[in-house]
């Protein structure tokens, strides 16, 4: 009997839209950064507050992933993807007429709000109409992300030559109109869940995570240490007592075992641990190129360009080997690469000169295959754990991705400055060579796609 696509499938305009969507979301982070300077002078902003703008956005997605991700569950993915397109149309019009830096930075929190619910609501219409074809999907999933990250310096650079900056966001208006017409005519519906909100345990991870991330941004921004401690204090304090809100009458923030079930583990800490590399690459290897070679922007943004699309082109293929290989195993060997990447650029500015920037480009493209790989391999990971069906422990999981971003851009502007490159990128090193201990540890999991049994203890 010849197999084709199921009857119930979705058609596959409703993949690329939901693909669209990812790359969107990229996108209305990356497109201002060839017109930063442009926008800067245009608004009066120095150079530390134009970079609040850009931080200000991902800063907004990680306060308000957990409630995004409760909120595709509660009212419906789609219903949710639907507002949030539609709040991105609104912020960036806004933007685009934007007189100062106060009104752009609250233009820019509002597109961080909207881009906050696009992964869970792609990943949970994903999980849910592509059930038997998860290992292909999430790898176009991570290929999106890719796409965005290349698309999104070229697009913004050559808007803002042709029709001036504003025009930047407008753009993105647009694009964001016609998603929004797509996701609530083609794109499936997923039934709207019972879901009670836990508000004290949303307060306390969104307080606990958002002050421990706004203290090392704090840092990165030259703020008192004295600011970056209270930060940080009020960070421990609010996830110790989160951790604590199980033993009370208001019960454990998302269902027992979900968060600790391996697989989710896992693609969580590799998920973030990816993120925060890629913020020290995409921040930490410009700054080199210009600062040290004297390169351009053009120059530099065609040298940046490797990185995407290796990052596109290995997720995309990271699905076959994902069907012969594993999810876990790749991801543990997409992890070996990353550090392999890493040191790479460590290395390539002490080569000769003349080969400086072909050394960069070979280690940035090293490090983009890896991010892509490990991107979809935690991807099709989390969409196989228990967790996948649970729209909070879905935003959980992207707000720690998007804390990796910004941890890493704010490192780069702690450790940078001393001129230790060994330091730039000697502690992502570390953080991936940790990660892949946790990843090796979920092996048995991931290979079998299983989860073993909890056994209980003998005695009383």
């Amino acid at each position: 009997m010849r197999r084709g696509r199921p009857r119930s499938a979705p058609p596959p305009a409703a993949y690329a839209a939901l693909l669209a969507c990812t790359t969107l979301g990229t996108l209305s982070s990356t497109i201002i950064s060839a017109p930063i300077n442009v926008i800067a002078h245009a608004i009066g902003a120095s150079p530390r507050g134009i970079v609040f703008a850009v931080s200000a956005f991902t800063l907004a997605m990680v306060l308000c992933a957990p409630l995004s991700g409760w909120m595709c569950q509660r009212f419906g993915s789609r219903q949710v993807l639907g507002w949030s397109l539609l709040l991105m149309v609104g912020a960036q019009a806004g933007a685009a007429f934007s007189q100062d830096l106060a009104f752009l930075v609250v233009m820019r929190a509002l597109q961080g709000v909207a881009c906050s619910a696009f992964p869970p609501g792609v990943q949970q219409v994903l999980g849910r109409h592509w059930v038997e074809q998860r290992n292909r999907v999430m790898a176009g999933w991570a290929a999106a992300i890719g796409v965005g990250q290349a698309l999104g310096p070229p697009l913004g650079g050559l808007v803002a030559d042709t029709l001036g900056w504003r025009w930047v966001f407008l753009t993105h208006a647009s694009l964001s109109a016609v998603l929004l017409v797509l996701c609530l005519t083609i794109v499936p519906a997923v039934p709207a869940a019972p879901a009670q909100l836990h508000v004290p345990g949303m307060v306390t991870s969104v307080i606990g995570t958002g002050a421990l991330v706004g203290a090392v941004s704090w840092l990165g921004q030259q703020g008192s240490p004295w600011g970056a401690a209270v930060l940080t204090a009020v960070g421990v304090l609010a996830l110790v007592w989160h951790s604590r809100l199980g033993r009370t009458k208001a019960g454990p923030f998302v269902p027992a075992g979900l968060l600790t079930e391996r697989r989710y583990v896992a693609s969580t800490a590799a998920a973030c641990t990816v993120m925060g590399c890629l913020g020290v690459a995409i921040v930490a290897t410009p700054l080199h190129l210009g600062r040290d070679l004297g390169m351009g922007p053009g120059p530099i943004g065609v040298v940046m360009l490797t990185l995407a699309l290796a990052m596109t082109l290995a997720a995309s293929a990271s699905s076959r080997v994902s069907e012969r290989f594993s999810a876990g195993r790749s991801l543990r060997t997409g992890l070996v690469v990353l550090v392999l990447g890493l040191l790479a650029l460590l290395l390539a500015p002490v080569a000769p000169r003349p080969v400086v920037v072909a050394a960069t480009v070979v280690a940035l493209a090293v490090t983009g295959s890896a991010v892509g790989v490990v991107q979809a391999a935690a991807g099709q990971d989390l969409m196989a754990s228990p967790a996948a069906a649970h729209g909070v422990a879905l935003g959980l999981h992207n707000m720690l991705r998007f804390a990796g971003l910004a941890v890493g851009y704010s490192w780069v502007a702690i450790a940078y400055p001393t001129g230790n490159l060994a330091l730039v990128y000697g502690v992502p090193v570390v953080l991936v060579v940790a990660t892949s201990v946790v990843a090796r540890r979920t092996a048995a999991v991931t290979s079998t796609g299983t989860v073993p049994a909890p056994t209980r203890k003998a005695g009383p």
